[in-house]
């Protein structure tokens, strides 16, 4: 926390120094590009006509030219081998910036200087429109403009507008509908660790929209990026050098049809809970936390009925747990969220320019709900004759949960000359308090009701820091770059308390049990998860010119560790043999039963007489350590052929070294050694300026997760299924084809046609086993698995309808895919023993066959004024692959559909905004014989939230 802190009081100080000294003048900034390769121009020179000032380019083609008086101005834009641009009517406003991107042609284009209108170029998104248009690999950009005007409110709500994807929970990305574990995020170029240990997708909802300069989805594979991944990698690109000093506030609440204003189940609240540090207030208690860590008993309860000294520790120990087993009624309040965001960038005395930036937004949000349902089913008998699924599970569910969550980013840049560094720092804190409570029908309670209990509360923490530098060498037209990255994540579970009873009603009145036979004791885990991360990586850029055309070689090599460490400590509580049955001597009532704890009374020879007890049942067999090494080196050449072909060939070779074991060495551990050879090739066809055909063939992997691999057994609640992980994962290989036609229009307007194919070798799915005690959930390899899809494209302003629409822009993709992976033979085999005519192919593990998502948007003409609408759909998908002949698990597909819109006034912007507004069931369910069976059934509510946004500059 100190180092967050100094980072901030850092940029603080920065911010004001640097305000003090800036007179009320106009600014020209902008981004200079090749025409051709997209490339930006490092020291391209931009010269103002009248005034003999001007400045030059730097790594990132970005230029920034200060202290100009309001007025009408002319720029000479110029860069050795390329045609000078001269641009006229660029105007300067007092106290702004006006920007001007510019797409530079080669001489061996056009030897005459070229002239135009500033109001021709005047649009902020030239640059990173070229660079897709230009690029090598298949990918698809949001700048930083697109995202303010669609109202987006972080990186996740701005990946909607991404053809094929999809946002899951408001957090999670799957692109080209594959699950998360085919993706990866990025920042600024380096991968981020998830900050849930166990999926590998990161929460894009992390990142404000203020602080995006854009986001890239890549969805093919070249050598000079990681090759772990099989749909999409999406890099974000975060601002670092301000074009002027910026002061933002903003402030929201928001309101749930579903949970605002209403009760919910949650557990004891703390005062740390707000800023996301309530593990603090959960922990063990001092007194046994000696016991826990080394697995050591606690008292015997045997012996002290004989030893005083030993009744007395037992009692005290017994007496130290917080007992609060059934969550509370709480009333949830407004969802509330602040966000503070500076920066400034400025020169320095000894020459360069310095940049810094800072970012810190702060949420709590309430969710759940009061109506939702479970079920577990699985066929009894032959599919010849039975006709429906037997239910041993089902249940109304409430659950809620109270989100706090906050993030810190800071970024310091310097440029000097051929030299740049940038430093930033990342810190991400969350604090999760869930209750919830289960009830109705068990085949474990017979024909009494079943009622289980939890409350839990999860404390998650990420800080990332990362320092890149970069050196420009003009006379050999090179360019050298280092990244080194230190991830520090942790992920805290304090005391999760389960507590499973039963009871029937009789004439007498309720009877209440909780009969240890049939189900765990009362139990209460602690759970703690660390994973350090490092990594480092070197480019090396050498640009040539070949038969007049520019080529390109990339050489790099990159490094990472990751080092887990995953403990859970578990205490039980036991009712004394020596009392009555205390659960239904307080009448079934939680608080009371537990609050008889220790001590309660001495027999008539001064024995004491124990009520309920605690009991430490921690084993190391629930701790796990894993270990994964990558070590990769690459080579690229871009080489163009003929005028209108490209064509680039990498090879990376990547080495995994992978450990994941129990702390307990009588368990097998998991992992593997592999080396990897990952070609990748791709041809890009000029067709015409506007139109261009790509084609790409490339090989990647896809590995298991530290949790999948690690054999560690866990459960979310008393009755369901057990969570197991398989050491004997191993990775997926994964061949990709990739075809894409593009036309381009005016900036911001696009159609592209894909299409792709993905060959997946030993994919990995969630499957229930039968043949692992209590049923559990786990994961496996299959055989292979084939994907195909078709994505559609279209993005236009509607003014080609008729002029009255010239405010309105229309935008659309769509991805339609399909998908089969082979079923295990002996799986298969007890299929087909229930049901012969099954096919020995099923959908692949998280694929969605359909994907829509759509917006309309206005904007008026002065800009003040903007609204959208948008719509995203996703096609039902495999969820959980069931063992034999039961029927799989999918999740319904479903709608929805949101509406934002934004006014400014003057230096506030007030938005308003309804999230959900279909709120559709979230569906789980299993078919059989034409008739739907549910696995789990809720709904989350509409959102309605309000805004107001203040610019201090």
């Amino acid at each position: 926390m100190r180092l967050s802190y100094v980072f901030l009081l850092t940029l603080v100080s920065l911010f004001v120094v640097s305000i003090t000294t800036q007179a009320q003048t106009g600014r020209i900034a902008g981004t200079i590009v090749d025409g051709e390769t997209g490339d930006p121009l490092f020291s391209a020179s931009v010269l103002v006509v009248e005034t003999s000032s001007g400045a030059v380019a730097d790594f990132d083609g970005n230029y920034l030219i200060k202290g100009l008086e309001p007025g009408t101005y002319t720029l000479r834009v110029s860069y050795i081998s390329f045609a000078t641009q001269t641009i006229t009517d660029v105007v300067v406003v007092d106290g702004e910036v006006t920007s001007i991107d510019v797409a530079m042609q080669s001489e061996g284009v056009n030897l005459e200087e070229v002239v135009v209108s500033a109001g021709a170029i005047l649009n902020n998104e030239a640059g990173l429109l070229r660079q897709r248009q230009k690029s090598i690999a298949f990918s698809d950009a949001i700048s930083a403009e697109t995202i303010s005007k669609s109202g987006a409110g972080d990186a996740a709500a701005a990946m909607t507008k991404v053809v094929g994807a999809s946002v899951v929970g408001g957090k999670y990305v799957y692109v080209r509908g594959l699950g998360d574990r085919y993706s990866t995020t990025h920042l600024n170029g380096v991968e981020l660790p998830s900050s849930d240990p166990n999926t590998k997708a990161f929460n894009l909802d992390l990142f404000p929209s203020s602080l995006l300069d854009n986001i890239v989805t890549v969805k093919t594979f070249t050598a000079d990026r990681p090759g772990n991944f099989g749909g999409g990698l999406v890099d974000i690109s975060t601002k670092s050098f301000p074009e002027k000093p910026i002061l933002t506030f903003s402030t929201s609440v928001g309101f749930n049809t579903q949970v605002t204003g209403e009760n919910v189940l949650l557990g004891q609240s703390f005062d740390n809970d707000y800023l996301g540090f309530g593990a603090k207030d959960r922990r063990a208690p001092v007194s046994a936390r000696y016991f826990l860590n080394n697995y050591q008993p606690f008292p015997d309860a045997v012996r002290a009925r004989f030893f005083p000294e030993v009744a007395d520790q037992l009692d005290n120990l017994s007496k130290q747990f917080n007992n609060e087993f059934m969550p509370s009624e709480t009333q949830a309040s407004l969802n509330h969220g602040y966000s503070i965001t500076l920066g400034n960038q400025f020169e320095l005395e000894y020459g360069g320019k310095l940049g810094a930036i800072a970012s810190f937004t702060f949420g709590e949000d309430y969710s759940g709900y009061n109506d939702g349902a479970v079920n577990r089913n699985e066929l009894i008998g032959s599919i010849a004759t039975e006709d429906d699924l037997y239910s041993y599970l089902s249940v109304d569910d409430r659950k809620g949960e109270k989100t706090n969550e906050w993030g810190l980013f800071t970024g310091l840049g310097y440029n000097k000359g051929s030299f740049s560094s940038d430093f930033s720092f990342l810190k991400s804190q969350s604090g999760i308090s869930m209750g919830r409570y289960i009830e109705g029908f068990s085949e474990l309670s017979g024909q009494d009701t079943y009622q289980t209990r939890v409350i839990e509360y999860l404390q998650r923490e990420l800080n990332y820091y990362q320092l890149a530098l970069r050196k420009i060498f003009p006379s050999v037209n090179a360019q050298l770059e280092g990244t080194f990255t230190i991830t520090e994540s942790s992920q805290e579970e304090p005391d999760i308390r389960y507590f499973t009873t039963q009871f029937r009603d009789t004439p007498d009145g309720r009877v209440y049990s909780n009969p240890t036979s049939i189900y765990a004791k009362p139990a209460r885990y602690f759970r703690m998860l660390s994973e350090d991360a490092l990594s480092t990586k070197v480019d090396f850029e050498k640009n040539f010119n070949l038969q007049e055309r520019n080529g390109k070689l990339k050489l790099g090599w990159f490094y990472s560790e990751s080092n887990r460490n995953s403990r859970e400590q578990r205490v039980d509580i036991r009712e004394s043999s020596q009392g009555d049955d205390l659960l239904n001597l307080v009448n079934g009532d939680e608080e009371a039963y537990f609050s008889l704890m220790g001590i309660l009374d001495y027999d008539s020879r001064g024995r004491p007489i124990f009520g309920n007890y605690v009991i430490n049942s921690s084993n190391e067999r629930a701790a796990y350590t894993g270990d994964l090494i990558t070590n990769a080196y690459y080579a690229s050449l871009d080489l163009p052929v003929t005028s209108f072909f490209t064509l680039t060939a990498g090879l990376r070779i990547e080495s995994y070294d992978y450990a994941v074991g129990s702390k307990d060495p009588l368990i097998e551990p998991g992992g593997f050694e592999t080396d990897n050879y990952l070609p990748s090739i791709t041809g890009i066809f000029t067709i015409n300026e506007k139109t261009i055909l790509r084609s790409s063939y490339s090989e990647t992997v896809v590995l298991p997760n530290f949790r999948e691999l690690a054999p560690v057994v866990t459960f979310q609640f008393v009755g369901d299924y057990l969570y197991s992980g398989n050491p004997n994962l191993s990775q997926t290989d994964i061949t990709n084809y990739d075809l894409r036609i593009e036309r381009y229009f005016e900036p911001g307007e696009i159609v592209s046609l894909s299409f792709f194919s993905k060959q997946l070798d030993n994919p990995l799915e969630q499957v229930i086993r039968s043949d692992l005690a209590n049923n559990q959930i786990s994961i496996q390899n299959v055989g292979s698995a084939t994907v195909t899809g078709v994505e559609f494209e279209f993005r236009k302003n509607l003014s080609f309808v008729t002029q009255k629409l010239s405010n309105f822009s229309f935008s659309s993709n769509f991805t339609f895919v399909e998908s089969s992976t082979d079923i295990p033979e002996l799986e298969l085999q007890v299929i087909k023993t229930a049901d012969p005519n099954a096919s020995s192919k099923r959908q692949l593990n998280g694929q969605s066959p359909f994907l829509i998502n759509a917006d309309i948007a206005y904007l008026s003409n002065d800009e003040s004024f903007d609204a959208s609408i948008s719509y995203n759909y996703f096609d039902d998908r495999l969820m959980i692959v069931t063992d034999g002949a039961n029927p799989d698990v999918f999740e319904k597909g479903r709608s929805s559909l949101n509406f934002q819109m934004s006014k400014n006034i003057s230096d506030i912007t007030v938005g308003f905004s309804v999230k959900n507004i279909l709120n559709p069931r979230s569906l789980l369910y299993q078919e059989f014989k034409s008739n739907t069976f549910n696995y789990s059934d809720i709904k989350s509510g509409i959102d309605l939230s309000v805004s107001v946004k203040y610019n201090f500059f």
